[in-house]
């Protein structure tokens, strides 16, 4: 059975991940019409108030709590 130090490692997303996931993210909002710097800064304020345990979704939703509101 594994240690739970190595199911600690299993479950520890990996930098790839990381780098994965804050691209789809920032994918994702520029796709919704943000521009690419606003989105880059709100996904890695985002990522960084979630931690590593970051789902796609939830770093997804708070990119965009963290982005500013529109003018109009």
């Amino acid at each position: 059975t594994p240690t739970p130090a190595t199911r600690a490692h299993v479950d520890t997303p990996s930098r790839l991940d990381l780098a994965v996931l804050r691209v789809e993210a920032r994918a994702a909002l520029t796709q919704l019409g943000w521009k690419p710097a606003i989105a880059q800064a709100a996904v890695a304020a985002a990522l960084a108030a979630l931690g590593v345990d970051a789902t796609l979704e939830r770093l997804i939703f708070e990119s965009l709590r963290r982005c500013p509101m529109p003018a109009g």
